[in-house]
């Protein structure tokens, strides 16, 4: 048997042997599984590195704001919670918890009890819950919303837990939703005014008070706005609009700066559901302080007033008079012997200034002209036939009811005939005045105003506010003996002999 030689069979000796071909169905699955490989990576594995780099980057920068302000805090340069903190233990003190309670005329009858029901029952039931803050410890005054104290025959303070003090209304302004109460009643604290007109939009302001009757609760917020003059829930309005939570309660109650000083009065919110829902409008400062000094000097308002009907002036409208730009209020009316009179505006003309102040719409030059005082005597800028003239007006002084005032006689609320509603009766006419060239005179009640029949001072200020000067008004009355008549009364049937007149008119 021959010997196998590697050498002739074509093997070299220092050569390793050949390596088995990988098959193509092998290289093929290779290739798909480093395709799947790549792709998990691409999918999983940048994500999460992409994470992770984002992680220690916002870790990194958190860290660094941390130390940074560490550092700040150190050296006393961060200080808004602080400031905080002060500011609410400033003026949380004088914030008081408000209620307004009415008698109970009738009470519901018990088995065996004779009508009137138990004698030893509660005489008061609580119909309003607000807040209040004390601006004069020394005399006991404290200011809050008219319409928590509104028609209250009882009001009570709570100073404290269980230190609940019957309080004296001072007056009332219901074009401002303002009331000053009176306690006497030891008080520690007071809260001092800050000045709104230094508010801007963004600043930190804190509301404090009870609401939902939680004692001196406070919510931050920011200022939104300022000078909201378009809400029409007072007469004379210039809100200040703030994110920080007012809810039921609040009214009442101060909006403060982080000076601890009061910029506002928390009056109200808007909601479509009855609670809050980011809007709290508060009364700025610079008109509250006024009106409160007003009342606990005189238990009134004293208010400026021009006699004009007021219109805003829109592009329209300044196009056809030839007037620049449509800033600017339109008079829709001047009544005869009033201080506009005198000046000699007249209808249509666009008043653009007014002591020295731009006003751009009729709430603006109302707030201007009721905050001026009485029988000062001030530039006013206007147009007429596409020119500006200027003219000085002596400012007059708004009654109580302008529109009656100015035809010359005053009303008063009256118990009704059937005892459960109030009636109107005139209850003075002055002489000369439209009100005596029509017929009218003390004890007749008024019933009705064209087809809108009338129970209240209230209602009969509704139905002829704004009064044109150049219509008559169809006033119905009850004569004494129980006779209705129709009492057609016309501003220019004569003149009055007092200048007066309101400053709002159709279009307000």
């Amino acid at each position: 048997m021959d010997s196998f030689n590697p050498t002739e069979s074509g093997f070299d000796d220092e050569a390793p042997p050949p390596r088995p071909e990988t098959p193509p169905v092998r290289r093929g699955f290779l290739l798909i599984l480093f395709v799947l490989a790549a792709s998990a990576l691409i999918v999983y594995g940048v994500p999460y590195v992409a994470e992770r780099t984002g992680y220690a980057w916002e870790a990194g920068r958190s860290r660094a704001a941390t130390e940074a302000i560490a550092k700040l805090d150190k050296a006393g340069l961060v200080q808004a919670s602080s400031l905080f903190r002060m500011a609410v233990t400033a003026v949380s003190p004088a914030v008081v918890n408000v209620q307004s309670q009415k008698a109970k005329r009738e009470a519901a009858g018990l088995p065996g009890m004779p009508v009137g029901g138990n004698p030893n029952g509660p005489l008061y039931q609580d119909t309003e819950l607000g807040s209040g803050v004390i601006i004069d410890k020394a005399r006991g005054y404290i200011v809050t919303n008219h319409h928590v104290v509104k028609d209250a025959d009882r009001i009570l303070v709570r100073l404290g837990p269980g230190d609940d003090v019957r309080a004296r209304l001072v007056g009332a302004d219901p074009k401002t939703d303002l009331a000053v109460l009176q306690v006497r009643s030891t008080l520690k604290v007071d809260a001092s005014w800050g000045d709104s007109d230094q508010l801007d939009i963004g600043d930190w302001v804190l509301a404090i008070g009870s609401p939902l009757g939680f004692d001196h609760s406070v919510t931050a917020g920011i200022v939104s706005a300022t000078e909201r003059n378009d809400v029409r829930i007072a007469e004379y309005e210039s809100f200040i609009q703030t994110d920080a939570a007012i809810n039921p309660g609040n009214s009442g109650g101060p909006l403060i700066n982080l000076e601890g000083k009061v910029v506002g009065i928390n009056t109200a919110i808007i909601t479509r559901t009855g609670a809050y829902e980011g809007i709290g409008l508060a009364i700025p400062s610079s008109l509250a302080k006024r009106v409160v000094e007003s009342l606990i000097k005189s238990g009134k308002v004293v208010r400026g007033y021009l006699g004009l009907l007021l219109n805003p002036l829109d592009a329209e409208v300044a196009k056809k008079l030839n007037i620049p730009e449509a800033r600017g209020v339109l008079v829709a009316g001047v009544y005869p012997g009033s201080a506009a009179a005198a000046g000699g505006l007249r209808r249509g003309d666009v008043i653009v200034r007014l002591s020295g102040r731009r006003v751009n719409d009729p709430a603006e030059l109302r707030l201007l002209t009721a905050g001026l005082d009485v029988g000062a005597r001030v530039p006013m800028v206007f147009y007429r036939d596409g020119e500006t003239r200027t003219v000085d007006v002596t400012i007059g002084e708004l009654p109580d009811f302008p529109e009656a005032a100015f035809l010359g006689f005053h009303v008063i609320d009256v118990p009704g005939p059937d005892g459960k509603h109030t009636a109107v009766e005139v209850d003075s006419v002055r002489e000369g005045s439209p009100a005596a060239a029509a017929g009218l005179f003390p004890r007749m009640r008024i019933i009705g105003v064209g087809g809108m029949p009338i129970r209240s001072v209230g209602e009969l200020q509704k139905a002829i506010h704004g009064l044109d000067p150049e219509s008559a008004l169809p006033l119905f009355v009850s004569s004494p003996d129980g006779r209705p008549i129709l009492i057609p009364l016309s501003p220019r049937r004569t003149r009055p002999a007092e200048p007066e007149s309101p400053e709002a008119g159709p279009g307000r």
